[in-house]
């Protein structure tokens, strides 16, 4: 004996009119808050990639201005008094890092500087000759520093 199969339909429950469609128009609008905010993301991180360039740069040149007060302080003919100097730009990791364009100016006599309260030197037999150095570090981009050294060079006073 075959038993009579029960089949049960589920009835849908109908939509309103109003509503149909509404899941679409929520999912295209929060894909549109997405792709501002990954645009946004992407701008913000080139801006950013941008500045962090530039600030090696900076430190680039400023790298190699100082390094071209390093090389003037050694060279003997830099520092002579009554006297200026401005040696050809120095070039560093074969132009790659920069250069340097250094100007040593002699500013004046003084007595020597003090240490501790007293002359280190006697004041009456010799004098501290003042230089400014300026040295202006370049780099292959373009970004400039320029840095100024102060340096007092002890010589015998002129009787």
């Amino acid at each position: 004996m075959s038993h009579p199969r029960l089949i049960l339909h589920r009835q849908q429950p109908s939509l309103p009119p109003a509503q149909r469609g509404m899941a679409l128009i929520m999912a295209l609008v929060i894909l549109l808050i997405l792709t501002i905010l990954g645009v946004t993301a992407m701008t913000t991180s080139s801006l950013e990639e941008k500045m962090s360039g530039n600030i090696q740069e900076q430190n680039r040149a400023f790298q190699a201005a100082e390094s071209g007060i390093n090389k003037v302080l050694v060279d003997p003919n830099a520092l002579v008094p009554n006297g200026s100097y401005s040696p050809a730009p120095y070039t560093f990791d074969g132009g790659k890092s920069g250069t340097a364009a250094v100007k040593v100016k002699f500013g004046q006599f003084a007595p020597p500087a003090r240490r501790g309260g007293a002359y280190a030197y006697s004041a009456t037999q010799f004098q501290g000759a003042h230089f400014d150095i300026a040295s202006t570090g370049t780099t292959i981009t373009n970004a400039k520093s320029v840095n100024h050294q102060g340096v007092e060079l002890i010589v015998p006073k002129e009787q």
